[in-house]
């Protein structure tokens, strides 16, 4: 079964472009609702490691590295 967020990120992805990054958006909405960082990261990275497009691979590293720093 795959993590909730996934489906979530992977539908922010979708509509998003390196100067907008809704997947960074998305990941900032659910940790303000009290996830922990740790998780969100945790799917972030899953998500970024299995892409292709160097598009989606670029909004992806951002999510990712804006999550490492509450780590």
């Amino acid at each position: 079964m795959t993590h909730p967020f996934v489906k979530m990120f992977t539908t922010a992805l979708k509509e998003s472009t390196p100067m907008d990054n809704l997947v960074l958006k998305e990941a900032e909405r659910l940790k303000a609702k009290g996830y922990r960082p740790e998780e969100i990261h945790a799917v972030l990275l899953k998500l970024h490691k299995g892409r292709i497009d160097d598009e989606e691979r670029e909004v992806l590293q951002e999510a990712v590295e804006e999550f490492e720093s509450y780590l």
